[in-house]
């Protein structure tokens, strides 16, 4: 680039980080602006409990901080089952393996690789004023901070279907579920919501992530409201006794004598409600400031693939940058519709997840218990989320992905 720009990151998560190191591999000069420090993060409470597939590894190798290679690390497939009339239980097999690695562990080791290689963090509360304040140091700003900074960026109702969480989130860290053999996703469908869990990797060493995704009004929703501080005991009690009434496969991995939250507090409880914020904004300062990540667009975590998308993104947006400015409003109109190109698949799957019981998606989940190729090719499209989506969408969709796979 003939003249070098100089770009402010608001926000450490995934986004944040996957932008600046990108960045700065190609000598952009980059400030990271953080709400906590890295030590704050280590010590604080699960952020989420993120799977990142094949596609995201590999661009943690290229980026030089795949630190979690490792095939101790490594998941292998899905095994989604579905009690009912008509049984569904099927285990996918990934192409790429995913991993899971506790943010408190993933997000500060990227910082010290962002600070080794010569980057420079500021702590700042992403707030609008505090955002337009250091705007004037930089030719761009790139807001990547997560939900706090939402005050920046309106909703947009046309790409926002729902107006209140479709479903009651109730997620944590546990010791005593026995390891799966090949290490794998448990997808578990009822008619009260899904519970799923695998292996993550803590500070403490590896431990079972379980998220319980509630529909309003049913059973499992129970646990978003219970005082899991003041109670331990009684929440693992009444999780343990709710996974074997409606996940009794994952159950039976599950010793009781054992079972229990990782550390005290290892809980992250609430609704989420999909939302799709406009991508940029001007600032009073007359500079542009665009939204990527959480910052953007919030999806239900039922597909895992809030961390696939921020990374994507911020690899995106990252060649867009290296291309040069000026980084005005057609810029900022420009990546907004580049990058919505790459996140509107993944928000029209999530919705139709969380949305009415799809029957075209139960006839893909039949075929999948019917046939092997069937089953793997549904599971490897969690790290193909467009592939995902086209075979989706529709149930002529699905028909179509079905005959192309010659199981129709």
């Amino acid at each position: 680039m003939p003249d070098t720009p100089d770009i402010a990151i608001v926000g450490a998560g995934i986004s944040g980080l996957h932008l600046a190191l990108r960045l700065q591999q190609a000598g952009v000069a980059t400030t990271l602006y953080a709400d906590r420090t890295a030590e704050q993060v280590a010590a604080g409470r699960p952020l989420n409990l993120p799977v990142r597939f094949g596609r995201t590894r590999r661009r943690e190798q290229q980026l030089g901080v795949a630190h979690w290679d490792a095939p101790e690390h490594h998941t292998h497939g899905v095994n989604l089952v579905a009690r009912g009339e008509a049984d569904i239980h099927f285990f996918g097999r990934l192409d790429e393996p995913a991993s899971g690695v506790d943010f408190r562990v993933y997000l500060p080791r990227l910082t010290a690789d962002y600070l080794e290689r010569g980057g420079r963090v500021e702590l700042l509360r992403p707030e609008p004023a505090e955002v337009d304040r250091i705007s004037t140091r930089h030719d761009l700003v790139v807001v990547a901070a997560g939900r706090s900074a939402t005050g920046l960026f309106e909703r947009d109702p046309a790409r926002s279907p729902y107006a209140a969480p479709q479903r009651i989130v109730t997620a944590g860290l546990f010791q005593g579920i026995a390891p799966s053999s090949p290490s794998w996703i448990h997808f578990q469908v009822t008619e009260v919501g899904e519970i799923f869990s695998t292996r993550i990797l803590t500070a403490d060493g590896p431990v079972h992530g379980m998220v319980v995704e509630a529909l309003p009004g049913g059973p499992l929703e129970q646990l978003a409201g219970y005082d899991h501080a003041g109670d331990r005991a009684g929440f693992e009690r009444t999780l343990l006794k709710l996974v074997g009434d409606h996940a009794p496969d994952l159950r039976e991995r599950i010793d009781e004598r054992e079972f229990g939250l990782a550390r005290p507090g290892d809980v992250v409880q609430g609704g989420i409600t999909p939302t799709v914020r406009r991508s940029w904004t001007v600032l009073p300062s007359g500079r542009t400031a665009l939204a990527v990540g959480d910052a953007w667009v919030v999806n239900d975590p039922l597909t895992g693939q809030g961390a696939n998308l921020g990374s994507r993104c911020a690899f995106e947006l990252a060649e867009l940058i290296l291309a040069g400015g000026p980084f005005d409003e057609d810029f900022a109109r420009r990546a907004g519709e580049r990058l919505w190109r790459i996140a509107e698949p993944v928000v029209s799957w999530s919705n139709l997840n969380i949305g009415p019981p799809a029957e075209h998606l139960g006839a893909l989940f039949a075929a999948a218990t019917a046939e092997q190729k069937v089953a793997d090719a549904f599971v490897n499209n969690f790290n193909d989320p467009e592939a995902m989506w086209q075979a989706v969408r529709s149930p002529q969709a699905a028909t179509d992905w079905l005959e192309r796979l010659g199981a129709v």
